[in-house]
């Protein structure tokens, strides 16, 4: 597995988070304003936002349990 902790990596894990928290707050506006499907568009991106700055941990959750699996038998 690689070293996946540059400051770089933590820069762009950062705003992934800052583009999250910006999508919730203008679904959050659309919605007040009677846009349901735009809104839940946003939310939609918010949700991948957040999967975007979770990525490594998802990797490792993936190379653990399907990878070893796979390895062992």
């Amino acid at each position: 597995m690689k070293n996946r902790k540059g400051f770089g990596q933590i820069i762009i894990t950062a705003m992934f988070v800052y583009s999250a928290i910006l999508c919730h707050f203008h679904a959050s506006s659309m919605l007040e304003n009677g846009n349901m499907f735009e809104a839940i568009l946003f939310w939609f991106f918010c949700f991948t936002a957040i999967l975007g700055s979770l990525r490594f941990k998802i990797a490792n959750f993936i190379e653990e349990n399907f990878f070893k699996k796979k390895k062992n038998k």
